[in-house]
């Protein structure tokens, strides 16, 4: 939840001009899968992976690369960021079961990334948990800033929120659209594909926006009429 605030933050603060130090900084473990070579060699979700093979990993999407340079079977060698300082882990890999051939360790991954905001922006996340709230995070701030971007209409707003401003799905959609829908909301932004699909087919009177990232979701704001 924290990574997910200080990310909306700087996203929104960039879009609006100040200057924000944004770097990547690897790939930062989410989940590792029971029974995993990953879980046997002892990762741990919030670790982050910062090389694999002396090869210097920044993206997370420079994780999937490397690791596929090996055969199933073979190991990998990791270096891994946590609080207790960086260390080596060799992890075997296996057959990836949905695509034959292909290598994989057993952990899910994000985007790990050093926040330097011009200001302190300070959230109120309430009771919310979880990465999901991050597209109505970076929304509120510009809001807050003097923005007019609901344009008079209840919105509320779904996806993760990436450091690049890109909108990742999530999860809960069905219950997080008839909970839009009880609250009388008119407009409900949720990430494109499967989310957008999901939350249309309970959506009612709610109108859905898919979009894929943050200036994508302020554009469409924007092309609303205004509600009167």
């Amino acid at each position: 939840m924290s990574r997910s605030q200080d990310i909306a933050a700087a996203v929104a603060l960039k879009y609006l001009g100040y200057k924000v130090d944004l770097r990547p900084t690897g790939a930062l473990i989410t989940d590792v899968l029971g029974g995993s070579p990953a879980e046997q060699a002892g990762l741990e979700p919030t670790d982050v992976i910062v090389a694999v093979d002396g090869h210097a990993v920044l993206k997370s999407s420079d994780l999937r690369p490397l690791i596929s340079r090996h055969r199933p079977g073979e190991a990998v060698r990791l270096s891994v960021r946590s609080p207790n300082g960086v260390r080596e882990f060799r992890v075997r890999t296996v057959a990836d079961p949905r695509r034959a051939g292909r290598p994989v360790i057993g952990v899910l991954v994000d985007q790990a990334a050093q926040v330097k905001l011009p200001f302190p922006v300070k959230i109120d996340a309430g009771s919310i948990g979880g990465p999901s709230a991050g597209l109505a995070f970076a929304l509120d701030v510009v809001q807050e800033l003097g923005h007019d971007i609901t344009r008079g209409y209840r919105v509320a707003a779904t996806g993760q929120i990436n450091p690049d401003g890109s909108v990742s799905p999530i999860g809960g959609v069905k219950q997080k659209i008839v909970g839009a829908r009880d609250a009388d909301v008119d407009v409900f932004l949720v990430p494109a594909g499967d989310n957008a699909r999901e939350a249309q087919r309970h959506a009612g009177s709610v109108k859905v926006i898919p979009v894929k990232s943050f200036r994508q979701a302020l554009r469409a704001l924007a092309t609303l009429p205004r509600k009167r």
